[in-house]
């Protein structure tokens, strides 16, 4: 069954302009809400306190017992003339008119409804819609819905010359209030859709400016070739965010420089190494072919090559074992093994060559149990007794040491002679590096030993470094007691 391709993520400047414009938008909308919510409100508030000031001074009209019922009427309409779209409906308890403004037979149905009852005790105010004819009153008019806000009270007041409860309805049309927020809300909103579209633009243009200075290290990033992996990036020259961008890629990109530097220097070395043996073999062929040779003379001669031919097995076998190591494909057996003991082992086979060089070989340590591969570290253990017989001068010691750390055992080889420079003690585990480039090796070996020496220990997941004075030359070889 075939997956379904990843689907490739928004790109980093659509999402910002995405959050950003959406977060602004609906900051500007909830602002917009909020204003017309205030007028709303203000409107209702200004819509009830007038109600409520016409009620007080109908209720107080109503009471004044010592006028007639049409100075009271009067006085009425005198009282609502000052406001513009009001209804007064005045009733007794049997639901007779009593008083009516022009609009107030439109409040009558109001009585009808739930609201009355509950907004009449409490003297409130309540909404109530009722469809009106627009325009005059002739028949076939169109017919427009009027939205009233309305207040109910009852009393008692001396009317048609006695003493009887009244029902009094007062209503406030607010349709032209409805209007203005109708058509505030619709301006407002076509504003904010208009403002709207304008912040995504502005801010569409800001994240690419904001984004110019990750394309041009991008730029920088794509100019860089194995040509001039020197180049580096200037840290101080971009944005915060950017910086530790930055520094890591410079460090990636000396990694990376150190690698091309080190596999050119490898490929010439190599050449190297390999053409000094053929070019050996091939004079030593060409003199022997030059003339008749006796079977003695031809015996030497293969043997000469003999020689050159294990010299080149030993660099092909030696390159093998260390392009296992580059690959992860070193694994060495987990065996506990006696670290010291291996170090008396590679005493005994280097014995005689030591002897020859006038040089003592000592040991310092004691039994120590770690887990490992004994004969890669025999080998480890060789190439670096034998890299520090050969460079320690006649009449003086090779000296191994071991001793034991909190949860580590540490081989220390120490050699006198002449000191190595600073500069070249971190490149000396590099293939084919030498400390003297000038210098020719005959015989003393590929060239790889200290890499070896790296690649084992690095397998066991140890250290190994190498310090020089005026005293002696150490290598430091730092082993886990137990593999991890």
């Amino acid at each position: 069954m075939r997956s379904k391709p990843l689907r490739r993520p928004f790109s980093l400047a659509l999402r910002l302009t995405f959050f950003i414009s959406l977060s602004t938008i609906l900051a500007f909308f909830a602002f917009t809400w909020f204003m017309l919510h205030s007028v709303e409100k203000h409107f209702a508030e200004q819509d009830v306190n007038d109600l409520q000031q016409i009620s007080t001074a109908m209720q107080r009209i109503l009471q004044s017992p010592s006028e007639p019922d049409q100075k009271k009427v009067s006085k009425i309409k005198e009282s609502i003339a000052s406001y513009r779209n009001v209804a007064v409906l005045l009733l007794d308890p049997q639901g007779n008119e009593l008083f009516s403004s022009a609009r107030g037979a439109a409040l009558r149905p109001a009585m009808n409804s739930a609201d009355f009852s509950t907004h009449r005790r409490a003297q409130d105010v309540f909404l109530w819609s009722v469809e009106e004819p627009a325009g005059s009153m002739h028949a076939g008019s169109d017919m427009k819905m009027e939205t009233y806000r309305i207040i109910a009270s009852s009393g008692t007041a001396t009317l048609q010359g006695k003493t009887q409860r009244y029902v009094m309805l007062i209503g406030l049309s607010i349709n032209f209030h409805l209007h203005y927020l109708e058509a505030l809300k619709k301006n407002l909103f076509a504003i904010a859709t208009a403002i709207g579209l304008l912040i995504i633009l502005i801010v569409r243009i800001a994240v690419r400016q904001g984004h110019l200075p990750l394309r041009n290290v991008s730029n920088a990033i794509k100019n860089i070739t194995s040509e001039n992996l020197d180049a580096r990036l200037e840290p101080s020259r971009v944005p915060v965010e950017l910086e530790q961008l930055v520094i890591s890629f410079n460090h990636m990109i000396e990694k990376i420089e150190d690698v091309f530097t080190r596999q050119a220097n490898f490929s010439a070395d190599i050449a190297h190494e390999i053409r000094t043996p053929i070019t050996n073999l091939v004079t030593q062929t060409e003199i022997a072919l030059s003339q008749n040779r006796s079977q003695k003379e031809l015996e030497d001669v293969l043997y000469s090559s003999l020689e050159e031919y294990n010299r080149m097995t030993r660099m092909v076998s030696d390159m093998l074992f260390l392009a296992q190591a580059d690959n992860n494909q070193l694994i060495p057996d987990r065996v506990m093994f006696d670290l010291s003991a291996e170090v008396v082992k590679v005493f005994d086979f280097f014995e005689a060559w030591a002897e020859e060089r006038n040089v003592s070989l000592k040991f310092n340590g004691m039994p120590c149990l770690t887990e490992g591969d004994p004969q890669m570290f025999r080998r480890a253990i060789s190439n670096l007794i034998s890299n520090a017989l050969r460079y320690t001068p006649e009449g003086k010691a090779v000296t191994v040491s071991i001793r034991e750390l909190e949860s580590d055992f540490e081989l220390v080889i120490e050699n006198p002679g002449t000191p190595i420079p600073e500069e070249h003690l971190q490149r000396l585990f590099d293939r084919f590096y030498r400390v003297d480039p000038s210098r020719q090796r005959k015989g003393e070996g590929s060239g790889i030993g200290l890499a070896i020496v790296k690649s084992i220990v690095t397998a066991h997941h140890g250290k190994v470094h190498v310090e020089s004075d005026t005293v002696s030359t150490r290598f430091i070889l730092t082993v886990p007691r137990k593999g991890v």
